[in-house]
């Protein structure tokens, strides 16, 4: 499956945990895994819209968190969101917990970043009509770095303390 990347510079939001206040461009879906990639393939979810965001950090249960946006530049995105409905909707934490078997959607994460992809717009599973962004490679804008570039709106460094 060829999936052309793209450039892409956009707003995009997310909601933080508070385990993760402190450190903002981390997520930890590497530690556990998530939908677009498998435990140790770091990722970091965002969406294009606040309210994607909440429904996305709560899902099934309503924890606390910090609202936070980034100004994303990217120059290799892949656009998934009229892929094959069985990779997008797989039950994923099924397959690999319960199934032991390997997700479509981390086979296709993963073919892409080894074709160069730093990330890929995906349909959000919580928010009907909203839109995610997984990005395997990024970095903060502020420091060089391979990947798309992310400028934390902080303006008074509440969350880096810079």
């Amino acid at each position: 499956m060829a999936v052309p990347l793209h450039p892409l510079a956009a707003r995009y939001w997310r909601m933080l945990g508070v385990r993760w206040q402190g450190q903002p461009f981390d997520s930890g879906a590497h530690l556990t895994g998530g939908r677009w990639n498998p435990p140790g393939m770091a990722a970091l979810y965002l969406s294009a819209d606040y309210n994607t965001a909440i429904r996305e950090m709560h899902q099934d249960l309503v924890r606390p968190g910090t609202l936070v946006a980034y100004d994303l530049v990217a120059t290799a995105i892949a656009d998934l969101r009229d892929a094959d409905p069985a990779i997008l909707d797989c039950q994923w934490r099924r397959i690999f917990k319960l199934d032991g078997g390997i997700p479509p959607s981390w086979t296709l994460a993963q073919t892409l970043r080894d074709a160069g992809a730093e990330g890929a717009l995906v349909p959000s599973v919580q928010h009907r009509g909203g839109t995610n962004l997984v990005l395997w490679r990024w970095h903060d804008a502020r420091i060089a770095g391979e990947g798309a570039a992310l400028t934390l709106l902080d303006p008074e460094a509440v969350l880096t303390g810079r």
